[in-house]
Parts: structure tokens; sequence; C-alpha cells
């Protein structure tokens, strides 16, 4: 299977991922490698499934869990209107979240922010500028 997922997590446990925010139990949270939405994250699941009901009950509470914390945690370090969450797995079947943090100054506020999607690559970050709002999520975090 070539899961690039897959292939993220291996990186992230070798110490070679530079977009990680924090190591939970079962899943890892990573700032976006693009701001278009400024705190844009993901919660990768470190274990490949393809569906949340795929999961053993356990893991369905622990990684519900972890996300909760996740979603929170950007909330407050950059305090959006409104956090738009998504889990859907067309493009890459490996469990992921996506939290997009919106605000009133968004283009298009109400839109699904996949709507932008073509624009994602003209916000894309330096692991060194990306540090600056991981370290805002890491404070959040504490």
């Amino acid at each position: 299977m070539n899961c690039p997922l897959c292939e993220r997590v291996k990186l992230t446990q070798s110490g070679k991922y530079p977009y990680l925010v924090h190591e939970f139990k079962n899943s890892y949270l990573m700032l976006g490698e693009h701001q278009f939405f400024e705190g844009y994250s993901v919660l990768v699941l470190k274990e490949h499934f393809r569906e949340m009901t795929d999961l053993p009950k356990s893991l369905q509470v622990e990684f519900f869990e972890e996300m909760m914390i996740s979603s929170k945690a950007i909330e407050n370090a950059f305090g959006p209107k409104k956090m738009n969450m998504c889990s859907l797995g067309n493009v890459v079947d490996h469990l992921h979240w996506h939290f997009f943090p919106r605000y009133e100054s968004d283009p298009q506020f109400t839109d699904p922010p996949w709507l932008r999607m073509k624009m994602f690559d003209s916000a894309k970050v330096t692991p060194a500028q990306a540090l600056l709002n991981i370290e805002k999520i890491r404070r959040s975090l504490a």
C-alpha cells in the first residue's frame, strides 16, 4: 500500500517532519503546510484506518478526545469566529481530520474552505515561518 499519510507518520516518528505540533497517544497534530486559513492543521491517526467506524470502540473514544483537544487548542491560539472540521478521505483514505479556523474577514466566510483549495498553494509556508503558528498552538495545549 502506498499511503502518503503513512509515509508522513513514519517521517514524523523519525523526527524529520518539521510541521509537528503535538504527539498524542494515537495521533499527530500537524500544522498545515499552507496557511491560507491561519492556524489550519491536520490530526493524523498513527495507524492506517479508513473510517472512524473501522476503529475499535476504545480507539474511537480516545481519537475523538484528541480531536476535541486539538480543536480547542487551535481555537484558543487563533480566536476564529468558527472552526470547520472535516474528515473526507476521498483522496487519501488514511483517517485524518482537517481543522480550518474561519475568520469574519475570510473571503466568502460562509463557503466551505474546500472552495478555496486552488489558492492553498499561494499560502505555503516554510518550516521556519510555520514555527510561529506551531508555538501558538503548543502554548494553548499546555
